[in-house]
């Protein structure tokens, strides 16, 4: 769940209430003191969701957000971070085409990004989470990206 907070000059009371209408969760008007702020980012920390990360699954395939464990037939499959957060991205969309340029921005967020590094971690995680289980679950699609698929009736 995702909440909006406005942190404006407007400090109308028109334009508090728009804000709110429109869809923002809460509401501070500048000048604001440091002290409100940390007390409201407090409160919203406490009423976050506890609910945990998913596992997600495509077959015999777990991606654990919360812990970033990979298995595979419910053996571990050790991954670097960028290899894990190129799995997670395919995971979270399994059966779907995911392109370069997607999985660039999910693994590499701060950086410009060449599609060969996308590339390179398909090859490391090709050989980890298929060639090793004799498996093809990473598929690419031509002109497209790649998409991850539960490929156990084609095994």
């Amino acid at each position: 769940m995702f909440h909006t907070h406005a942190l404006t000059a407007k400090d109308g009371e028109w334009d508090q209430a728009e804000a709110l209408d429109t869809g923002a969760d809460d509401y501070l008007a500048k000048p604001f003191s440091y002290v409100v702020l940390v007390a409201r980012l407090r409160a919203l920390v406490r009423r976050a969701p506890t609910t945990a990360p998913p596992v997600l699954a495509v077959g015999d395939l777990s991606v654990d957000v919360a812990t970033r464990v990979c298995r595979r037939a419910g053996t571990r499959v050790d991954l670097t971070p960028r290899e894990f957060a190129v799995l997670e991205l395919l995971a979270r969309r399994a059966e779907q085409a995911v392109s370069k340029t997607d999985l660039l921005h999910h693994a590499w967020p701060d950086e410009a990004g060449d599609p060969n590094l996308v590339e390179v971690r398909i090859s490391a995680l090709r050989k980890k989470v298929d060639a090793a289980f004799d498996r093809r679950s990473l598929q690419t699609v031509r002109g497209v990206g790649y998409r991850l698929v539960d490929d156990r009736e084609r095994a």
